[in-house]
């Protein structure tokens, strides 16, 4: 099939340069006819499915041959639907094959993945923990507030007391006497009050104390941190007509789906584009979701849809 195209795009060529002679026109330069001619090639195979299958898959990943399989098919399938054509096809014969082979790109990944996860899992611990001294704290300052007015209506009840006491008569002396025992009563009950607001506010120093701690040992897995060199994790080979992908690693289920739909692109003969958030960009990025506009319009312009 490939070998007919060829010989139709050439074709093609040599029929333009005769009407060329007819229509007395000026040929083109061969430099010219001949990216006319790659360029028909070119729209002639976006025609044609490109048939791909999984082929050698490194148990070092672990990752099953069914999940590997599921993965391209879900990122061909984006090309396809973006076209509503059979751009990609799986086939386990014929395919070209989507090798995944392990070397130190995907322990770099790994190791990187569990380092935002412990991440992840101390800012959550510090978050909540940070979300609690709060409340706490804010808890705190209304009691003691509360602790404070009290604190001052009991020093002006006493201070009523003591002047009353000072002019009283022989047959208020009873009287003054069961008001001072209330006023002690409430004297000690503040007293206990202060005492459990100074226990609180001690259990939030602590609390705190732990919450700093617990900062630092989170900011020092940063400190620890390599920085991750991971040039490239997926390559597409194209030698001879002959297609080749090969996987070197990923992080999560969506970033292989990703890098898969990226070397796919590749295969249609797609290069790089400048928007981030393509998923033709020449980096993974977490800007990355699925194909967007400028890649529909980078094969559109290739293939001449």
């Amino acid at each position: 099939m490939l070998a007919r195209l060829v010989f139709l795009a050439l074709l093609l060529v040599g029929s333009y340069l005769l009407l060329s002679a007819f229509a007395g026109v000026k040929q083109s330069s061969p430099q010219v006819l001949q990216q006319r001619a790659e360029q028909a090639l070119a729209q002639q195979l976006c025609q044609i499915p490109i048939l791909w299958r999984i082929g050698q898959l490194d148990p070092a990943f672990s990752l099953a041959a069914d999940q590997a399989e599921q993965a391209a098919h879900n990122a061909a399938a984006q090309w396809n639907n973006a076209f509503d054509q059979e751009l990609f096809r799986y086939d386990s014969v014929n395919g070209f094959p989507i090798n995944f082979q392990y070397d130190e790109r995907q322990q770099a990944m790994l190791q990187q993945a569990l380092l935002e996860r412990n991440l992840a899992r101390y800012d959550t611990n510090i978050d909540q923990r940070a979300a609690t001294l709060n409340q706490q704290r804010s808890q705190l300052q209304q009691r003691q507030h509360e602790f404070e007015q009290q604190n001052q209506r009991l020093a002006a009840d006493i201070a009523a007391f003591q002047q009353q006491a000072a002019n009283a008569s022989e047959a208020e002396v009873t009287a003054l006497q069961q008001q001072q025992q209330r006023l002690q009563q409430r004297q000690q009950q503040l007293q206990q009050q202060a005492d459990v607001l100074n226990e609180q506010q001690a259990q939030l120093l602590r609390e705190n104390q732990y919450l700093n701690e617990t900062v630092t040992d989170r900011n020092a897995l940063l400190a620890d941190q390599q920085p991750l060199r991971v040039s490239e994790v997926g390559l597409m080979e194209v030698t001879h007509k002959q297609r080749k992908m090969t996987i070197f690693a990923y992080s999560t289920p969506a970033a292989l789906q990703l890098t898969l739909a990226h070397e796919f692109g590749h295969a249609l003969g797609l290069g790089h584009t400048d928007s981030s958030t393509s998923v033709m960009h020449y980096a993974l990025n977490p800007g990355q979701q699925s194909l967007t506009t400028d890649d529909i319009a980078a094969l559109k312009q290739q293939c001449g849809f």
